[in-house]
């Protein structure tokens, strides 16, 4: 019976994060009007390296848009609606995340970033050029 309510109690909770940032903020509104009409295909073929400030750092997407600049410990990250923001000005787990290369752990704040092959939005972090051109190109052997 506890665990219902418990499920419960994180569904809604999931739910209103993920609602917070598809509604309410203009920030959110801007960030949607701006991708219509102007999405980006990333590359099979190419590295496609994204502006730190137009990736939402929690959703971990391409928004193809100025996001909101959090400043926190002489870095900054981006988050797309206040939600985001808050998430990433209470935890600092949001700010790491594997460089799917290494498994070493990158600050998105100073991460090399680019869009995810054959995605709309998707985007790696990696902590060097380097890292994400070796994991393109053993990537796209793989094809």
């Amino acid at each position: 019976m506890k665990t219902k309510k418990y499920f419960g109690v994180v569904l809604v909770i999931s739910l209103v994060t993920v609602m917070s940032c598809n509604s309410g903020g203009s920030s959110a509104t801007d960030n949607k009007k701006a991708m219509v009409g102007a999405t980006v295909i990333f590359s099979d073929t190419g590295i496609t390296r994204l502006v730190n400030s137009q990736v939402c750092m929690i959703n971990n997407r391409f928004m193809n848009s100025e996001q909101i600049a959090v400043p926190l410990n002489d870095k900054t990250y981006y988050g797309c609606c206040e939600g985001c923001v808050k998430a990433l000005k209470e935890d600092s787990t949001t700010h790491y995340i594997p460089d799917p290369l290494s498994g070493e752990q990158v600050d998105k704040a100073v991460a090399f970033i680019i869009g995810k092959p054959g995605s709309k939005e998707d985007v790696l972090y990696f902590k060097t050029e380097t890292n994400a051109k070796e994991y393109f190109s053993k990537n796209l052997q793989r094809k």
